[in-house]
Parts: C-alpha cells; sequence; structure tokens
C-alpha cells in the first residue's frame, strides 16, 4: 500500500501530459509547452515525495494568475478580483489591469484561472462606469483554440479602450492580445509571435487503441471523429487538414485586426510561426510600441479621448 500513492500519481501525471499535448487543437508555442510539462513533472515528482501542495505553490500560482489590480484616478492600486464587478466600491476614473498567464484552458486548472474566468472579469470591467479602461497583462505562451477564441471574443465586445501590456505573447496568447487597441510590450526582449495551430498525437496511444478498442460510428455520420479515424489507419492526411485550415483561420483573423506592414511576401513571413523581438515585432505591424505599465496606462488615457469611447462613455 505504500508505493499506491506514487502510482496514482503517476497515473495522474499521464493524464496531465495528455491533456498539455493532445488538444484536439492547441495554438501554443511548444517551447512554452515543454516548459510547462518539465515544471509539472518535477511538481509530481515533489509531490510523490511527500512535500504539501501548499510548499510546491499550485494555490499561490493559481491565485497569482487570476490577480486583478484596480489602479484608481490618484496612482493608487487596490489588488482585488472582486472591486470591478461592485461599481458602488470603486473610486471613479480607475483602471483595471487583469493578467493573461501561463497555459490557456478554458476552464479553470489547479494552478491557473481559466479564460472563462478571465473573460467574466474583462466583461465586468466593461459595465463598471468607475472603470475607463482595462490593461491586459500578457504572459502566455498560448494553448487551447477555443481559449483563445473566447478570449478573442470577449476583447471584441469592449465598450471602453482595452491595452495588451505584454512581456510575452505566443500564438492563442497573440491572437488574445491581437485585437486590442494598442500592444505595448514591456521590454525590447519581450517576445511576441508563433502564429499558428498545432496538435499533438501520442502515437503509441493510437496503437494501443486500435488494438483495444472498437468503436460503432452511427451509418449516417460517416465523417464523425475522421482525422482520428484516418490516424488509426495511418492516414495523417485530414488531421494536416483541420490544423491547416486552423492556422488559415487564425491568420485571417490577425490579419483582419493588425495593419500588418510590407508586402504579401513580408506578411506571410511575419505569419509563418516564427517569434519576433519589439524591434522586429514593431516593423511588422504585431505591436504599437515599448514601454512599461505608465505607458500602457497613459495610452489607454489617449485612446478614452476618441469619440467612439467618448460617445459610449456619454452614453
Amino acid at each position: 500500500m505504500e508505493g499506491q500513492p506514487t502510482q496514482n500519481l503517476r497515473a495522474f501525471e499521464n493524464r496531465r501530459i495528455e491533456k498539455i499535448l493532445s488538444y484536439s487543437q492547441l495554438a501554443i508555442d511548444m517551447q512554452f509547452g515543454i516548459k510547462l510539462l518539465n515544471r509539472y513533472l518535477s511538481e509530481v515528482e515533489m509531490a510523490a515525495s511527500g512535500v504539501p501542495y501548499s510548499q510546491i505553490g499550485f494555490s499561490a500560482r493559481r491565485e497569482e494568475s487570476g490577480q486583478v489590480h484596480v489602479i484608481t484616478a490618484s496612482g493608487q492600486t487596490i489588488t482585488d478580483p472582486y472591486l470591478i464587478r461592485n461599481p458602488s466600491l470603486t473610486p471613479p476614473g480607475s483602471k483595471a489591469v487583469l493578467r493573461l498567464s501561463g497555459m490557456m484552458t478554458a476552464e479553470d486548472e489547479a494552478s491557473s484561472s481559466g479564460i472563462g474566468t478571465l473573460a467574466a472579469r474583462l466583461r465586468q470591467a466593461y459595465s463598471n462606469d468607475n472603470i475607463d479602461a482595462v490593461v491586459l497583462e500578457t504572459n502566455s505562451g498560448g494553448g487551447e483554440i477555443t481559449a483563445m477564441q473566447m478570449m478573442m471574443s470577449a476583447v471584441q465586445e469592449r465598450n471602453k479602450p482595452v491595452i495588451g501590456w505584454v512581456h510575452m505573447a505566443a500564438s492563442g496568447a497573440y491572437g488574445s492580445v491581437a485585437g486590442t487597441d494598442e500592444i505595448i510590450v514591456s521590454s525590447p526582449l519581450s517576445k511576441v509571435g508563433s502564429i499558428g495551430a498545432v496538435v499533438t498525437i501520442n502515437k503509441t496511444f493510437l496503437e494501443f487503441f486500435k488494438e483495444n478498442f472498437v468503436s460503432f460510428y452511427g451509418a449516417n455520420a460517416p465523417k464523425k471523429q475522421g482525422e482520428f479515424r484516418s490516424m488509426l489507419e495511418g492516414d495523417f492526411g485530414p488531421m494536416q487538414e483541420m490544423v491547416d485550415e486552423a492556422t488559415d483561420q487564425f491568420h485571417a483573423q490577425v490579419r483582419g485586426l493588425r495593419n500588418l506592414s510590407g508586402s504579401e511576401s513580408y506578411v506571410k513571413e511575419t505569419l509563418n510561426g516564427s517569434m519576433f523581438d519589439a524591434g522586429a515585432a514593431k516593423r511588422r505591424g504585431l505591436i504599437d510600441g515599448v514601454g512599461n505599465l505608465n505607458m500602457a496606462i497613459k495610452r489607454a488615457d489617449v485612446w478614452m479621448a476618441m469619440p467612439k469611447y467618448k460617445k459610449q462613455k456619454r452614453a
């Protein structure tokens, strides 16, 4: 019985690996994903050796990922995720700073808040008349395509300025901030890009599934799980087509949201999946400037004076 907790953790570990790497579709920078995976495996080993979860830091990281800062007109910072939903308690003229960090998942995870929670807080900021603008502080390599689409939709619903303030935004995280009014990166060394989709398949699992399971599909739904069924037979073409389509849609969205610079061939280089530092990203139209949080807030002030937001403010 002494070995049972470790065995259970190993089973959990394997499920977690599948969850990180084998979502149906991801928009994630793989270097970032591997970093997350290595950190997680180290934490599982610590837990198996008896280190309490509180010392590993799961709860602390989740709390940090869901932090909400409200910066008042006088410059005071109040850290309270519940303040933005209470206009009567929010000082007039405030700015909300919300965090998009870590692996992007639609639902909350053990050590991070999900995009559903972040999108809900963004909408709370929209409906709080005492919050004039939002800064979306971003440090993420992306994640689920579904999570990215949820975030893009929430940003597009804005009725007040939303500024992306970015330490790193790759793949789905870049897609999430692409529709903000401006993207300001925090450092010349900040990187953005990796614009595309990826699917990772465990070949051992495919072999195991084929040998041990039989699935029956309705005769009138011959294309149900078509990509997966083709892979079981060794044909990865349909899956590649699905990833290509997802990438094309992602590229089209970024083209529509950002004024990308240069010729068509230059734009295709911008969208080829590469990461770019601040200088290259600005030349390509992926970002608008470099600066600290104060600069992002000042840019929000500029946008607040623009007609589309002034009209909504008066209404």
